[in-house]
């Protein structure tokens, strides 16, 4: 039987050899590096923390898989970076996040939740009279700062007075909101307020009111505020 020349057997040699050495990586591992770059976005807001912890567990699940290969799969450092940049990231966003939190509120202000505090409590009935909660009724005349979504209006800027919603659902879709759910807010500053669409941050002294607005809404509560600005942290 004829033999094959000697280069033929070295080129089907290293042919073999080539086969042998080639690892394909896992589709996962390049999903990990995108999600870790776009992770960059943690330092913007909530929304890239929350890219940052999926990049990690992604990432983790990558370099599972490949340990668990017994050299089959390739790309273990690639899935290390992508971890190692979501998790950078990540405590990078959170931190900041945290910073917000802690220092957002004015001096001598007290943070209170709009719909826990305020709009959960609703009114109380006593001797057949309707009337404010007691929680609520302690926080009248008092400095305050709470979060919430501004009514939309035909004028953006310069604004003297605007309603606080305390949720989207009746400032962006044309709901009636309740009386304990909005606040007309009574700007203090000569600049006034400019609005936004997203969450916004006020701050300043709760008062009851029976004012009726443009919208022919009648609120219960009105803000005299000396801040309003959009909401520096995500909480």
């Amino acid at each position: 039987m004829a033999t094959a020349p000697a280069d033929v057997r070295l080129v089907s040699q290293d042919l073999q050899g080539m086969e042998f050495d080639y690892r394909p990586t896992p589709v996962i591992v390049p999903i990990a590096m995108v999600l870790a770059l776009v992770s960059a976005s943690s330092l913007l807001g909530i929304v890239g923390v929350i890219l940052a912890v999926i990049g990690m567990l992604i990432s983790s699940v990558a370099l599972w898989t490949i340990l668990r290969s017994d050299g089959a799969y390739s790309g273990r450092w690639v899935a290390t970076g992508a971890f190692l940049l979501s998790l950078t990231f990540g405590i990078a966003g959170m931190s900041l996040q945290a910073y917000a939190f802690s220092t957002e509120v004015p001096e001598g202000f007290r943070r209170v939740s709009f719909s826990q505090e305020i709009s959960a409590k609703g009114f109380t009935v006593e001797n057949g009279r309707m009337g404010l909660h007691p929680d609520v009724a302690r926080m009248v005349d008092q400095p305050i700062f709470l979060k919430g979504y501004m009514y939309p209006q035909r004028q953006t800027e310069g604004l003297t007075e605007f309603l606080l919603l305390k949720d989207t659902g009746e400032c962006c879709f044309g709901g009636q909101p309740k009386p304990t759910d909005m606040i007309l807010v009574k700007m203090k500053t000569p600049e006034g307020a400019t609005y936004r669409q997203g969450r916004v941050a006020v701050a300043g002294v709760l008062k009851l009111t029976s004012d009726t607005t443009p919208e022919g809404l009648q609120p219960v509560y009105a803000l005299e505020a000396i801040q309003c600005e959009g909401s520096r942290s995500a909480f």
